[in-house]
């Protein structure tokens, strides 16, 4: 292995045994080795730990935990324990249902190595389960790795490096954890305390924009499972509303000192400005991408009473 950057992996799992084993297989099928596999099983009421033991039976690169008292935590207690038993100079994430091509890893290293990069993700492409509503995925996806692809072009060089600090304010620009690997030490650094668990990635990637560039490879790299009852697909006006509310004034609380003290005072005043200015600035993006009329279509879609 030598001075090669070492890897730590950790699906978090929860009740997706039937889809676990393909995981940890796209896992072990990677042409990149320099790996450990951490299993992080979040309470599972079904076979998950039985699963994901076999494999780490028959391979020492994979090991399985549970928390002590063997219930259900949440993402962000899942992900700091994974973090706390990491031994790997980054960190890559694959959730249970999700998978990887097999240069997915070698695709991103090589980009670190390169690039000397903190923050490489990629390309992302859906596998709809029975059910699942593509429409927003075929509509958010395509657009912000369009908008990735123009970041990238306007940097020199193959694997460039760029700056997602203010687009972070606006919305989530990275789609699903299962596309992204970060340097251990800036994971270790950020705040998990979401005021929003579902949308505990955007938390966290906004954090990492104001201290670091991101390295973007359009290959469709990841394969995300998209479930009928995903969380992405209907949520109520109201409590849209309200969480959208409660992460600005996380984000204002975690964010504003260190954008003004960075001298970035665009970014500073914006965070001041209510999050319905947010709201229309987002609004605006998606009616440049398709119209008003299809864009109030795709959201009213969206919201239910």
């Amino acid at each position: 292995m030598g001075n090669t950057p070492s890897l730590s992996e950790y699906p978090k799992e929860y009740n997706y045994a039937h889809f676990l084993g393909d995981t940890l297989n796209s896992i072990l099928n990677q042409s990149w080795t320099n790996f450990e596999v951490i299993v992080i099983d979040d309470g599972s009421s079904d076979n998950s730990v039985a699963v994901a033991s076999k494999f780490a039976a028959i391979d020492s690169r994979i090991r399985v935990f549970r928390h002590p008292d063997g219930k259900n935590h949440g993402l962000a207690v899942t992900l700091q324990r994974g973090l706390s038993l990491a031994h790997g100079e980054f960190i890559a994430f694959l959730e249970s249902d999700d998978l990887w091509e097999p240069d997915c890893l070698a695709y991103r290293m090589e980009a670190i190595s390169k690039k000397h990069a903190d923050v490489v993700f990629n390309n992302v492409k859906p596998l709809p389960m029975p059910g699942a509503d593509t429409d927003w995925f075929n509509s958010y996806i395509p657009r912000i790795m369009t908008e990735h692809i123009q970041r990238a072009s306007a940097v020199k060089g193959k694997y460039a490096a760029y700056s997602l600090r203010r687009a972070f304010l606006i919305e989530n620009k990275i789609p699903t954890f299962s596309c992204i690997m970060i340097r251990r030490e800036i994971l270790a650094s950020l705040s998990f305390a979401s005021p929003v668990p579902r949308w505990l990635d955007w938390w966290l990637w906004a954090q990492v924009a104001e201290q670091a560039k991101f390295v973007y490879l359009k290959q469709k790299l990841t394969c995300w499972r998209i479930h009928a009852d995903s969380y992405n697909h209907k949520i109520s006006i109201a409590r849209y509303l309200k969480d959208g509310a409660s992460i600005w004034k996380g984000f204002r609380g975690l964010l504003y000192k260190r954008y003004r003290d960075a001298g970035d005072l665009t970014a500073a005043l914006f965070l001041l400005c209510p999050f319905f200015l947010r709201l229309f600035i987002r609004f605006m993006m998606l009616s440049k991408q398709c119209g008003v009329i299809e864009c109030s279509r795709r959201i009213a879609k969206r919201i239910h009473r």
